[in-house]
């Protein structure tokens, strides 16, 4: 994108030119191109195809989890780009600081890691949205008469003119240092344990989703041991079945910062409180939920309240439905309006 501005050529027809039959806007290119679409830039730009793997998500991603990576399906802790064409519903993020220093405004490979809320630098809240027309970043639909990457393709606004910039907290910011160094290093400290990177991680995204689902539940035992902990439950949307991933920045900064509060404590505190909340294992695991070998021996410890089978109860067509489903399925519906209308 930026050598196309530079050259005073639109992104997309530029890559057009480069691949004539492939339309690669339409998938995340961040994340991983075969050899063969990557050998028609080795030439003309003067890389390596060594160097073009090395710009993409895929060896962070492999660290992250440890095995097979799906081709379409969203990679753990990677950002999705919610791509539908050529238009993106979230997956980048800024830094307005970052893009003001820049000589040449770019965006950087970190700020596609689901971990990262904020700016390392300059100790501020990245932005995800555009801050005049709050649209996503699309930077592939820039013009070349937008001349460089700082410019919001919808409304044409200059990404780095903010307002006030928003501090990030310092446990948002300590739980994303905490895994870029499990990335760099192969490991990192889960509760007072060395643990490895896919571990780590996985760890994360449990506790990730025990505070999600204190957010939209009343169950009173998860409540009262979060309150022990000190972890106050984040408010976020109720979204059917968005992880970590397709959140936004704003949302993120609030989950991530929880997490941190639960993750610096050691194991035998959590013990101890799960012991005293009186919370059962179906209360601290849900139903299909991977836990990590960690908790096994707190889990071992925790009461039983299991339950046959149940008939599964049929919903009167006449009643009407719950709150919290009309909720999803009306923000699954705004997702589809802003996708369709841009």
């Amino acid at each position: 994108m930026r050598a196309a501005l530079a050259q005073g050529c639109d992104p997309m027809v530029l890559t057009g030119e480069v691949w004539p039959k492939w339309r690669i806007w339409t998938r995340d290119a961040d994340r991983f191109l075969d050899d063969a679409p990557l050998n028609k830039l080795t030439a003309p730009a003067g890389i390596p195809l060594s160097s073009f793997r090395a710009a993409t998500l895929k060896s962070v991603a492999e660290r992250v989890s440890k095995g097979p990576l799906p081709d379409r399906a969203v990679w753990p802790w990677i950002l999705a780009l919610g791509a539908r064409n050529t238009k993106r519903r979230s997956g980048l993020q800024y830094c307005p600081d970052c893009l003001r220093d820049d000589r040449i405004p770019y965006y950087r490979l970190q700020w596609r890691l689901a971990w990262h809320v904020g700016c390392e630098h300059h100790h501020c809240s990245l932005l995800d949205r555009c801050p005049h027309c709050r649209a996503p970043l699309e930077p592939h639909r820039l013009h070349a008469e937008d001349g460089h990457m700082a410019v919001c393709a919808t409304c044409r606004g200059d990404l780095r003119d903010v307002g006030a910039i928003t501090p990030c907290s310092d446990d948002a910011m300590a739980f994303q240092d905490a895994g870029d160094e499990a990335i760099r290093h192969g490991s990192g400290q889960f509760m007072a344990h060395p643990t490895e990177t896919d571990a780590w991680f996985a760890g994360a995204s449990f506790l990730s989703a025990l505070l999600r689902r204190a957010n939209r539940s009343d169950a009173e035992a998860l409540h009262v041991f979060l309150e022990r902990m000190g972890v106050a439950v984040p408010e976020l949307p109720l979204n059917p079945g968005t992880g970590v991933e397709l959140l936004g920045t704003a949302e993120r900064h609030l989950l991530l910062g929880a997490l941190w509060k639960l993750m610096r404590t050691d194991l035998a505190d959590v013990s101890k409180y799960l012991q005293e909340s009186g919370i059962t294992r179906q209360g601290f695991v849900s139903k299909g939920e991977r836990m990590p070998d960690l908790f096994a021996e707190t889990f071992a410890q925790l009461p039983d309240n299991a339950r046959g089978p149940r008939k599964q109860a049929v919903r009167d067509p006449g009643q009407p439905r719950p709150r919290h489903e009309v909720m999803r399925m009306w923000r699954r519906l705004q997702r589809k309006l802003e996708m369709s209308q841009r």
